[in-house]
C-alpha cells in the first residue's frame, strides 16, 4: 500500500507531462472505477480543440471489482494506442461529509489489485505514467467555504444537528447516497473539470461552445427561418386566393340585386 501511494503524483504533474508532450499527439487517460465497471476516456491537450473521447468501459463479469490479466492488457493497449502520458483517477468523496467512503474504498481496492497483478507495477505501463486522484466535485473546498458543513477530526458537523424542515422530501438512505458516490460522476466530466482547472483559458476558448453545438444551433435557426418563410409564402397565396374568390362573389351579388330591382 505504501509503495502504491508513493507512486501518486500531484495533479499539476500530470498536466505538466501533457504540456511537454502535446505536440506528439499524447493524451491523458481518465478512469472512473465503479462497482461493476471502469469508465475509460482519453483526451488530448486542450490547445488542440479535440474533445474528450469516451471509450468502451471495462466491465467485470461479476458485480464487483475483479482485476485480471485481461484488465491489464486492456489498459496497456489503450495507453499504447493513444500515447498516454498521464492518468487521472476519479476520487469520489462523500458529498455530505467530504470523507473517504465506500466509493473511495473501491478505487483504492482496484488500484491495489492492479498493483499486485502487475508485480508491483513492473509488468504494467499504467504505473509507469504519472497518475493522480481527482475530486471533480470539489467537495473539500466547498466545505471550507461553508462553516456549517465543516467536519472536525471526530466526525462532528454543525449541519447534523439541524432539524429537518422539509418533511415532504424523500427519506435519506446512507446506503444509496453515501456508498455510490461514483455513480454521480461521468468519466468525460472528470476530465472536463480537470482541464478547466489547469487550463482555464484554453478550456473556455475551446470547449465553451463546441462546434457541433454551433452547427446544431445554426441548423435550427435556418430551419426556423425556412419555416417562417414558407409560412409567409403560403399565407400570401392563401390571401391571394381568398381575394380572387371574393371578387366573383361580389359580382354575383351585385347582378342579383339588379335583377331584383
Amino acid at each position: 500500500m505504501q509503495k502504491l501511494l508513493s507512486k501518486l503524483s500531484k495533479p499539476s504533474k500530470v498536466a505538466s507531462a501533457l504540456d511537454w508532450k502535446k505536440f506528439n499527439g499524447s493524451t491523458v487517460l481518465s478512469l472512473n472505477f465503479h462497482q461493476d465497471r471502469v469508465g475509460i476516456a482519453v483526451a488530448s491537450h486542450p490547445s488542440t480543440g479535440t474533445p474528450c473521447i469516451e471509450l468502451e468501459p471495462l466491465r467485470f463479469s461479476e458485480n464487483h471489482i475483479a482485476i485480471d490479466d485481461a484488465c491489464l492488457e486492456r489498459f496497456s493497449k489503450v495507453i499504447e494506442d493513444y500515447k498516454v502520458c498521464g492518468v487521472v483517477v476519479s476520487w469520489p468523496l462523500q458529498h455530505d461529509t467530504g470523507r473517504m467512503g465506500a466509493a473511495c474504498g473501491r478505487v483504492i481496492y482496484a488500484l491495489e489489485q492492479l498493483w499486485e497483478k502487475s508485480n508491483g507495477g513492473t509488468d504494467s505501463v499504467l504505473f509507469q505514467k504519472p497518475f493522480c486522484l481527482w475530486d471533480s466535485e470539489h467537495i473539500v473546498p466547498k466545505q471550507r467555504e461553508d462553516p456549517a458543513k465543516r467536519v472536525d477530526h471526530f466526525g462532528r458537523c454543525a449541519d447534523y444537528g439541524k432539524e429537518d424542515l422539509k418533511p415532504n422530501e424523500d427519506d435519506y438512505f446512507a446506503s444509496k447516497e453515501r456508498y455510490h458516490e461514483d455513480e454521480l460522476a461521468v468519466v468525460c466530466d472528470i476530465w472536463n473539470d480537470y482541464c478547466q482547472v489547469h487550463w482555464p483559458e484554453l478550456y473556455a476558448n475551446s470547449f465553451s461552445e463546441p462546434d457541433g453545438l454551433n452547427r446544431k444551433k445554426k441548423q435550427e435557426s435556418d430551419g426556423q427561418s425556412e419555416t417562417s418563410s414558407s409560412s409567409q409564402v403560403s399565407a400570401g397565396k392563401k390571401s391571394a386566393s381568398t381575394a380572387s374568390y371574393a371578387l366573383p362573389r361580389r359580382r354575383e351579388r351585385k347582378e342579383s340585386l339588379i335583377q331584383m330591382r
